[in-house]
């Protein structure tokens, strides 16, 4: 049985600003799309919107619109002191957590 020809990963960094510009960081090979998703504020209204910005895809692009090849997850909401002060206090306590359990196995994994 043969194994699966793995390819090499390409890094990409999207940076979201608080007023709402994206900037997408990758190397020359890499294709990326930004689609903005139509406001819904019901259930239905949610399907709707979504296959909405499906048909707003290029073709190219409409076969990476699934579950399966989503990678990560995010939100554009301001990053604001308060919330880095929060997180900073969440480290620790989860740091404090850790030795108390004496092991090296980290309790959770915090990221901003």
């Amino acid at each position: 049985m043969t194994t699966p020809k793995s390819f090499p990963r390409s890094d990409v960094l999207v940076v979201s600003h608080s007023d709402g510009h994206i900037e997408v960081f990758g190397e020359k090979n890499v294709s990326v799309r930004i689609v903005r998703m139509p406001a819904a504020n019901s259930l239905q209204s949610e399907r709707t919107a979504e296959d909405v910005a499906e048909l707003m895809l290029p073709r190219r692009y409409r076969d990476l619109y699934r579950a399966d090849r989503l990678r990560a997850v995010g939100n554009t909401r301001p990053l604001r002191p308060s919330t880095l002060v929060d997180a900073q206090w969440a480290r620790d306590f989860i740091t404090a957590l850790n030795a108390m359990a004496g092991t090296r196995e980290e309790v959770t994994t915090w990221m901003l």
